[in-house]
């Protein structure tokens, strides 16, 4: 046992102080080359793990003691948060952050939890000046049944499309000056006869302070739900994100403005002001979606608060809470002259839980649209084309890394299933109808490999009913890449 902890120690010491020295040290001053590159001491560290992990195998299984096997168990966990912690300084944090270390390690400091973006995005943090280019890319194909589940013919084309291409742009000024951009390309072209989109995601400064407070300002992403911040493909299963992420909470949703984030013990918070939404582009079947102004021309006759926070002391263990809440009427009128406010909110609840090769997530949002009968009137809206003045949904994930059995396996094979339900119009004002097609449930059953941390494949199969009785079942395949 000596040994096994011997090397846990040291181990644990090493990969914290190397992290720590990345997020806090001041530039640095000349020294001696090193005899050995950092390339062949993460080698040697991997091999060492590979070694002390068979040598644990041994040790449990001579063991008949509950209380030796518990020990071991505990010190095999740990190893897995140290072999996350030699991919991340592999790939300079474009791999899916570990969660802290324990034992008061400074590594968790790294963590994208700390920045509120996805670990290729968070690049910059852990450079010491200057330039830093990440980014991260999806291939998607859409393969539609022939037929909807009441078994009359379903219309719509199969698909395969370049559906993102992304740029992480970042500068360092200083010790305390960030700046953070992302510029994505959707659909491969832009053009007049193409559906291809060139967008800004988001463009901000940072004024890193301390760990337990920073300033930001620009277009920020709205801290809501598990995607709209770590939307990555290797931060997420499923070929497609999950549709409660895209329709109850509007992935991907940023807008201007400013705030505050940080961590103070346990916690996790994030807290800005923006510019609030633009209920002339709320609908019946997009709820809120095309409300979100994008930071172009954003009007600003309304604003919004958006916060959130998370507990995130537990290795692996995130659970938390947002809400974002502001009018969203823009100064507007109704043709019969009446203000509109439509003070919108949006409140979610999330989990997210990483054990060994577990993988296990969940969310539940809903959403409230006061004045909807006027913003009816604002749009035109009639019978069952009114805007939800409730909207809500919630989704249970599960996943296993079938390859984490394997002792020193660097790849990921995930099986995964993933059950949903949402209603954007799950209310609507007096006088109006919902429309079936909107009241939806849907699985997902699929698989994620991914040959090295920066490369993910996937395929799934998803079955979509709703109340219309009109859901085309599909299925997706994916090619994702961060760097």
């Amino acid at each position: 046992m000596r040994p096994v902890l011997r090397f846990l120690s040291v181990l644990s010491l090493a990969l914290g102080a190397a992290a720590a020295a990345q997020a806090q040290a001041p530039a640095p001053t000349p020294t001696p080359a090193p005899a050995v590159s950092q390339e062949e001491r993460i080698r040697q560290l991997e091999q060492l793990l590979a070694d002390t992990r068979a040598e644990l195998a041994k040790m449990k299984a001579a063991s008949s003691s509950a209380e030796i096997n518990a020990k071991l168990d505990e010190m095999s966990r740990r190893m897995d948060i140290l072999a996350q912690e030699i991919e991340n300084l592999k790939m300079g944090e474009a791999a899916p952050a570990a969660p802290a270390l324990e034992a008061g390690a400074k590594a968790g400091e790294l963590s994208t939890e700390r920045y509120g973006i996805g670990p290729a995005a968070a690049k910059i943090y852990v450079s010491r000046k200057g330039l830093s280019i990440g980014g991260y890319g999806e291939v998607l194909y859409n393969n539609f049944a022939s037929k909807d589940q009441s078994g009359a013919p379903a219309s719509g084309d199969d698909t395969i499309t370049l559906l993102r291409a992304v740029l992480y742009v970042g500068y360092k000024f200083d010790q305390h000056f960030v700046l953070n951009t992302e510029i994505e390309y959707e659909n491969a072209v832009v053009a007049a006869d193409k559906g291809g989109e060139a967008e800004v995601e988001f463009a901000y400064i940072d004024y890193l302070h301390s760990a337990a407070f920073n300033a930001r300002s620009g277009l920020v992403l709205i801290p809501s739900g598990l995607v709209n911040q770590l939307h990555e493909p290797t931060a997420f299963l499923g070929a497609r994100r999950p549709d409660v992420e895209q329709l109850i909470i509007p992935s991907t949703w940023r807008e201007l403005g400013a705030g505050a984030y940080g961590t103070v013990g346990p916690i996790s918070y994030q807290a800005y002001g923006v510019n609030g939404l633009n209920a002339a582009g709320f609908s019946a079947d997009q709820g809120i979606r095309e409300g979100r102004q994008e930071g172009s021309e954003a009007l600003a006759n309304s604003w919004a608060f958006a916060g959130r926070a998370d507990f995130t002391a537990v290795p692996g263990l995130l659970v938390g809470a947002s809400v974002f809440s502001g009018d969203a009427g823009q100064g507007r009128y109704t043709p019969s002259g009446q203000k509109i406010n439509a003070l919108t909110t949006v409140f979610d609840a999330h989990a997210d839980w990483r054990w060994r090769g577990l993988w296990l997530r969940g969310l539940y949002a809903h959403t409230t649209v006061a004045q909807a009968d006027l913003v009816n009137q604002l749009n035109n809206f009639e019978g069952d084309e009114s805007v939800g003045s409730r909207q809500e949904g919630w989704y249970l994930q599960g996943g296993f890394d079938v390859l984490s059995l394997v002792a020193a396996s660097k790849m990921n094979l995930i099986p995964f299933a993933r059950y949903e339900q949402y209603d954007t119009q799950a209310a609507v004002p007096v006088g109006y109808e919902r429309n079936p097609e909107n009241d939806v449930k849907q699985l997902t059953l699929g698989l994620a490999f991914q040959p090295i941390p920066q490369l993910i494949f996937k395929a799934d199969w998803q079955q979509r009913h709703n109340a219309a009785k009109t859901g085309v079942n599909l299925w997706n395949a994916s090619l994702g890449y961060v760097f």
